[in-house]
């Protein structure tokens, strides 16, 4: 037995009991921190997961309220754009319009000038002395003319 004794006085076994006591105590501590660490996140995960429908809900309003928006202001640009092309048709038919008009009454003095030209030259071919009476008219008028 006094060899046991000195053998354990030797190893030292209480103080190696000691230290696995007070390694176990820590180890024991070290999981009562982890542990409560561990709670206090899954308390933080299931909060946020409280919330996470509301927060869902509120970007889905959101998300809809932009689109009614976006689609209004659209709409708003399709009808000023619709307004713009009106007019713009508007003008150019009045400007097309103009056109014609001023084309067709370029033609009609044409066709005008080309009926008074024929009668005349008829009339100055069936009528001699009208022709006479022309050139001397034309002749009187350039002596006439002081330069």
């Amino acid at each position: 037995m006094s060899i046991i004794l000195f053998l354990a006085h030797k190893m030292d076994v209480k103080g190696k009991l000691e230290q696995s006591k007070i390694d176990v105590n820590n180890v024991i501590e070290e999981s009562k921190t982890i542990k409560a660490d561990s709670e206090a996140r899954l308390s933080s995960i299931e909060e946020s997961m409280t919330h996470i429908e509301e927060e869902i809900e509120a970007i889905l309003t959101k998300s809809e309220e932009t689109a009614k928006l976006v689609g209004e202001k659209i709409v708003q640009d399709a009808e000023k754009n619709v307004l713009v092309i009106r007019d713009n048709a508007g003008k150019a038919i009045e400007n097309s319009r103009i056109i014609l008009k001023n084309d067709l009454i370029k033609r009609a003095t044409l066709a005008s000038v080309e009926v008074a030209k024929s009668k005349i030259l008829n009339e100055l071919n069936s009528n001699q002395g009208l022709h006479d009476q022309l050139i001397e008219e034309s002749i009187n008028a350039i002596e006439g003319v002081q330069i």
